[in-house]
């Protein structure tokens, strides 16, 4: 089980000590005092985030590094393992283990037999200091999340820092199985005054939260029965925009590219996008999130004796991956093929065609969250409101009339 990781100590600590770590190999004379964009986020070199010692020794930059992390709670009994540090920190082994090493010195952690390093020295208590906690329960490491999905996480947590909330991420994947009652009682023990934010959550998930009674957001859409307070993308108006939007130019044989495990908020696209193409044909292929599983739907819908003229995707890379497949197989986009994708991802920007598509905004998705965690913090029941925000679309590239027969 991850300990709960900090945004500000694991997003922008890591970038910062990459920044760092790249000064001391080069030998640079001056740091830049401004700020620079890394990955899509504003990194600013002044505190409150991490001042970063000048040493010449990478493993002592290392240690103060993790040093820091352990202080502001971001690992309070366990730390990564070796391996993961060092990706992390895109050092090698040996520097995380000279660092572990100096922290052992220091007796902050301590090495277990057969366990990961464990953190035995004080840490910093953040409810001692008057702060409040909201919590993001994921099932996988952040640097995995989609960038949208990591863009309203941050803003998200320079919002809360600046009224005095700290905001961590608990990645415990256990906690999404058919039966996560063990692992969500685990983890309330830990936090048991947080605001609990779901992020993909499972029904049962859901559920358990419901009948806790427990502070609760859910980052998405909720199951039916469900009547926890929600922030999520209106998928379903989205969709039927895109369908109506292919309706009008003139296509009639569509096929969607939908996922074979899906969430609430993919029935409501799958919902929309059927209003939105009333009247036309509409095909459906469930796919799993791998390039061969795309292939194989696209190998099946060009093999199609009525081959539909426009291509619908849910995410992002399968509108990639079906912009190339279909460009290996001679068929143009989009005068044979149009071509929309639900979701957006900075890379669709370079290619060509650029794909039609429909963008989210970090901003607003971190402007609900932030209402709805400082109202719950604040005893205000919220009930079942379901905040819904609408996507802007970009037309690209990939639209076209549909090809007379």
């Amino acid at each position: 089980m991850h300990g709960p990781e900090s945004i500000a100590g694991r997003t922008l600590a890591v970038l910062l000590f990459q920044f760092h770590r790249h000064r001391l190999k080069i030998r640079e004379a001056r740091v830049p005092q401004q700020s620079h964009v890394v990955s899509h986020f504003r990194i600013r070199m002044n505190p409150p985030f991490l001042t970063l010692p000048r040493r010449p020794s990478l493993p002592l930059e290392a240690a103060s590094f993790l040093r820091e992390q352990i202080v502001r709670g971001n690992w309070p009994r366990m730390l990564p393992g070796e391996m993961e540090l060092a990706r992390e920190l895109q050092v090698g082994r040996n520097t995380i283990r000279a660092a572990l090493a100096v922290l052992e010195k220091e007796g902050l952690v301590r090495t277990a037999s057969g366990r990961r390093r464990e953190v035995v020295g004080k840490v910093k208590n953040l409810r001692a200091n008057g702060k409040k906690i909201a919590v993001i329960l994921l099932p996988e490491p952040w640097h995995r999340l989609p960038t949208f999905s990591l863009q309203w996480v941050e803003a998200l947590r320079s919002r809360m820092q600046m009224i005095g909330w700290h905001l961590q991420l608990v990645v415990e994947p256990t906690a999404f199985g058919c039966a996560p009652t063990r692992a969500l009682e685990s983890l309330l023990s830990q936090h048991p005054s947080a605001v609990w934010l779901l992020y993909r959550s499972t029904v049962a998930m859901q559920r358990w939260f419901q009948k806790q009674q427990v502070m609760t957001i859910v980052a998405g859409s909720c199951y039916a029965g469900i009547t926890l307070p929600q922030v999520d993308t209106d998928f379903r108006a989205g969709c039927r925009h895109a369908a109506a939007r292919l309706l009008g130019l003139g296509h009639r044989s569509l096929a969607v590219l939908a996922p074979a495990v899906s969430f609430p908020g993919d029935d409501e696209s799958l919902l929309g996008f059927r209003e939105g193409a009333e009247g036309a044909s509409v095909q459906v292929l469930p796919v799993k999130d791998t390039k061969a599983s795309v292939i194989q739907a696209l190998q099946s819908i060009l093999r199609s004796r009525a081959r539909p003229t426009a291509l619908f995707t849910f995410e992002a890379r399968h509108a990639a991956t079906a912009l190339t497949f279909l460009a290996k197989h001679r068929v143009a986009v989009p005068e044979q093929m149009a071509l929309v994708s639900r979701n957006d991802e900075g890379f669709l920007t370079h290619l060509v065609p650029e794909p039609a598509r429909y963008e989210q905004r970090p901003d607003a998705f971190a402007k609900k969250f932030a209402h709805l965690l400082t109202t719950l913090s604040s005893g205000v029941p919220l009930g079942q409101t379901k905040h819904l925000i609408v996507p802007s679309f970009i037309r690209g590239e990939s639209l076209g009339r549909a090809p007379v027969p």
